[in-house]
């Protein structure tokens, strides 16, 4: 958590920071808090720590993260993994869920009511868990389809019970909306993801199991793969199972929900529905559960030596291993530039703010880049800031004075609005102009411009 205190970054410089405004922005605006895209439950867990600012959000999910390794914990405990300890070391150890602690991203939420369903299925209390998953699909879209794998494992176990508490989030937001929107079912009818987004691309099916390393390192990566080939031998030796109540839990709870994340974030990006970017972040949500998958690969290759010294120094040098990696200086592993250093284009915009204030008070300003919000101090949701999609439109112009501050991604692809539509019309003039390399450790690569301008008529 003290590295919350020393890292200067936010992991990315848009939904990081939408999140984030969102729940800053919930009391005065409280439509927030029953918005689709910004996840109700995010925002009603954040709202209050972002009163206090960005970095109290940034400690909130260092908290939620510290939770989700503790259950991932106490989940290899139910279910007799050797060092069961390993399991929060392999959370920590995976680079991406380590820098994504902090952001205003909506992962570790999820991460960590997925987790405590799981975990607390595993101690026999599967009803409270179905109560508790009832609500992932209110952190991430994903958790409507991770309660049909929660709901077949309680038709398994029969636990006829327990599945109506599957639908409790949905009633208690449905009954929500009703005093919002006169909608009972306002999360499908205002789903902010619909089927196709012209705006969203498409890819290839492996690419997430091609970015794996990316979120949790080379070295779990292997042992990931090794657990899941364990589950396989074990799946095929019913004689080899301690408890076949556990196994059924292991089987459809860990591994069933990573294989569906996963497999689902493969069929969206490969058939670009559903607003998939092909982000690999969203890879995050699912670490606490890797973790036990990897750490079954820790027991695979222990159990190949018979002598219980030489299980102990196998096990200690994976876990060397794991934590090595972050620091090898792979593309993968930890940078600190570029993992907890400001990034190019808040410095620019900080900048370019600097500048506009030595100029005199601002008395309307527009922009696209989210985090534009923070250092002009702005609420991004009043009613009365120009859009800067009003470039396009001669009906409601943007007011004379108004300072627009351009960046090359969002006023681009959210707005439409290219450099040459402000700097080719002779309205708007060219105020104030930065550039500076993405990278800043490869000065000769891509770059990264913000620009100001002026409506004069």
């Amino acid at each position: 958590m003290g590295v919350t205190f020393l890292t200067q970054g936010t992991y990315d410089s848009g939904d990081s920071i939408n999140h984030y405004l969102y729940a800053r922005y919930a009391f005065e605006h409280p439509i927030n808090f029953l918005e689709s895209w910004s996840k109700p439950l995010v925002v009603q867990v954040m709202a209050i720590p972002a009163q206090l600012g960005l970095r109290a959000v940034m400690v909130l999910q260092c908290v939620l993260v510290a939770a989700s390794a503790w259950l991932a914990y106490r989940s290899a405990c139910m279910l007799r993994l050797p060092w069961p300890w390993l399991a929060i070391l392999f959370c920590y150890a995976s680079p991406d869920y380590f820098r994504i602690q902090f952001s205003g991203l909506t992962e570790p939420l999820f991460s960590l009511f997925l987790i405590a369903g799981v975990a607390l299925a595993l101690c026999g209390r599967a009803g409270l868990g179905a109560a508790v998953v009832s609500f992932l699909p209110f952190a991430r879209s994903e958790g409507f389809i991770l309660l049909g794998v929660y709901g077949f494992y309680l038709l398994l176990s029969r636990n006829w019970r327990a599945l109506p508490l599957l639908g409790l989030g949905f009633v208690v937001y449905g009954v929500a909306g009703l005093f919002v929107y006169d909608d009972f079912l306002w999360v499908l009818t205002r789903n902010s993801y619909p089927l196709r987004n012209p705006n969203y691309g498409h890819g290839a099916p492996m690419h997430f199991i091609k970015s794996l390393p990316n979120t949790i390192g080379w070295v779990l990566f292997g042992l990931f793969w090794l657990g899941g080939l364990r589950m396989i031998w074990e799946w095929l030796r019913p004689q080899f199972r301690l408890q076949p109540r556990l196994f059924t839990a292991d089987l459809l709870l860990v591994y069933g929900n990573v294989v569906v994340f996963i497999t689902a974030h493969a069929i969206f990006w490969t058939y670009g529905i559903f607003g998939s970017l092909g982000l690999v972040r969203v890879l995050c949500s699912i670490v606490p559960l890797m973790s036990l998958v990897a750490l079954r690969g820790v027991a695979m290759l222990s159990a190949l030596f018979p002598n219980p010294a030489a299980r102990q120094r196998i096990r200690l040098i994976l876990a060397v291993a794991v934590v090595g990696f972050l620091f090898c200086g792979s593309r993968v592993a930890f940078r600190l530039e570029r993992d907890f250093g400001r990034a190019s284009d808040q410095l620019l915009i900080d900048a370019a703010v600097r500048w506009a204030n030595r100029q005199g008070p601002m008395r309307y300003v527009t922009y696209a880049h989210p985090y534009a919000a923070l250092p002009l101090q702005v609420d991004p949701f009043g009613p009365k800031r120009p859009d800067l999609i009003a470039v396009h439109s001669s009906d409601w112009p943007l007011p004379v004075g108004t300072y627009i501050f351009w960046d090359e991604w969002y006023a681009i692809k959210e707005k439409q609005v290219p450099f040459e539509l402000l700097h080719n019309n002779p309205s708007y003039r060219l105020r104030w102009l930065g550039a500076v390399p993405r990278n800043r450790r490869k000065p000769t690569a891509d770059s990264v411009r913000i620009a100001v301008f002026e409506k004069i008529k």
